[in-house]
């Protein structure tokens, strides 16, 4: 990665040079784009100067941050530009992730929403596969689901990140603490190797780098003696809400970056770090962020996850790199929740007609048409009497008699799992 070019004197230039130059004075791209150096080079006008281009942008990029309360060990203090990617993805999240817009979709779902539980796993596993989990989605959803004790380190990463997961919720009305910091790293690490983890505690040594795929240190964590100073000041920027204002979507990636900046624990940062960003988001309000997964399309371009940040740590503290790439992943992740809900609605309809159709729908009772939805929603699971117990809140006998009710009527059939343990699977309506 090609870091930035020192910035050139503004007067050292001519006035031929800046007229020359003039086009690029400004935050965006001719194309909208807030491209970084290493890219920002390649388009640049043939017969233009890289660098004077690269100093007019950064100047107005610079004389146009928002800046926060925190630095760098350098002193460099963070800022950000909003650019038009970041207004639309908290635009997105206003009208479709809050607690009234869950509700809404709630009352159109046909099973209340028990349909999204096969969502909130979603976080789980792949926030354990983006730091090198290497068990299969399918594998570690049955895991989940069965409650079956994970068996290898990459199972308990993942059974692990599930606690974390469920704990965050517990923690909403709190501000945020260092020790909640520990409480977090704690619940999401214990029992995975716990030295090499250290669940809960802080490192105490220098030795830990970031480096990239070519084992290229990319970026060295602050000194391990100043962690709790600036901890503080990361808890400090989480609560303070007299200051100035910042969208919480904004705030939330902020506080994401800030803690992986830190890396003040040996190991499990970076879902401690997205942890952090699930708990400020659902802590505003957003309660939506139950059925949102970003570490999804975080883990099908790792790399770039990881050069957004550096590029903000090696331009000055600029953070408007870091909030870009968030962004749009924050707009694919929402997108596919939202995809997800119109789909069940569309499927409730499809089902109601059907049923209609062959006379069923009178004859069956509305528990068991919200459980047909739910298993027409995952085609290819298995499900037991307990499974539906837990995911629609009701005793094991219901569950058995609703699954036995559709298994009469044509709708599922029943099947034996390893020749002992009785399941149900949707057959498909025609």
């Amino acid at each position: 990665m090609k870091q930035p070019s020192a910035i050139m004197p503004l007067s050292s230039l001519t006035g031929a040079q800046l007229e020359a130059h003039q086009q690029y004075n400004r935050i965006l791209d001719d194309k909208g784009r807030y491209l970084p150096f290493d890219e920002f080079r390649h388009r640049v006008k043939r017969g233009d100067d890289p660098e004077l281009a690269w100093t007019l942008t950064r100047h107005a990029r610079s004389a146009s941050l928002q800046f926060i309360n925190y630095h760098n060990e350098l002193g460099e203090r963070a800022g950000f530009n909003i650019t038009p990617l970041v207004s639309e993805t908290c635009e997105l999240v206003d009208k479709h992730a809050t607690q009234t817009a869950l509700r809404e979709y709630l009352q159109q779902l046909p099973a209340g929403g028990a349909e999204l539980s096969q969502l909130q796993l979603d976080e789980s596993i792949t926030s354990s596969q983006l730091e090198g989990a290497n068990t299969t989605t399918l594998v570690a959803r049955n895991m989940l689901e069965t409650g079956r004790k994970p068996r290898t380190e990459d199972e308990h990463m993942i059974a692990g990140n599930a606690r974390l997961m469920t704990a965050i919720p517990e923690h909403l009305a709190e501000p945020l603490s260092i020790e909640l910091l520990r409480h977090f790293h704690a619940a999401g690490m214990s029992g995975i190797n716990d030295a090499k983890y250290h669940p809960g505690n802080f490192r105490e040594t220098d030795d830990v780098v970031i480096a990239d795929y070519d084992g290229n240190i990319v970026h060295q964590p602050p000194v391990a003696a100043s962690i709790p100073d600036r901890l503080q000041a990361v808890c400090d920027f989480a609560n303070d809400l007299t200051g100035q204002y910042i969208h919480p979507l904004i705030r939330a990636c902020l506080l994401h970056f800030m803690l992986a900046h830190e890396h003040p624990f040996r190991d499990g940062n970076g879902r401690t770090s997205r942890a952090l960003f699930y708990w400020y988001m659902l802590k505003h309000g957003y309660d939506a962020f139950r059925y949102v997964s970003i570490s999804q399309p975080l883990h099908a371009a790792p790399v770039k996850y990881a050069h957004s940040y550096q590029h903000t740590e090696h331009d000055g503290m600029d953070v408007t790199y870091f909030l870009e790439h968030q962004a749009s992943i924050l707009k694919r992740a929402v997108t596919k929740y939202l995809d997800f809900i119109h789909e069940t609605i569309h499927r409730r309809a499809a089902v109601d007609h059907l049923l209609a159709g062959s006379g069923a729908l009178s004859r069956l009772l509305p528990r068991q048409i919200a459980l047909l939805n739910i298993m027409l929603a995952e085609p290819q699971k298995h499900f037991t009497a307990a499974e539906v117990s837990q995911i629609m809140g009701i005793s094991d006998g219901t569950a058995r008699s609703a699954l036995r009710v559709l298994v009469r009527e044509g709708l599922a059939m029943e099947i034996q799992v390893n020749n002992q343990q009785t399941a149900y699977t949707a057959v498909k309506l025609r």
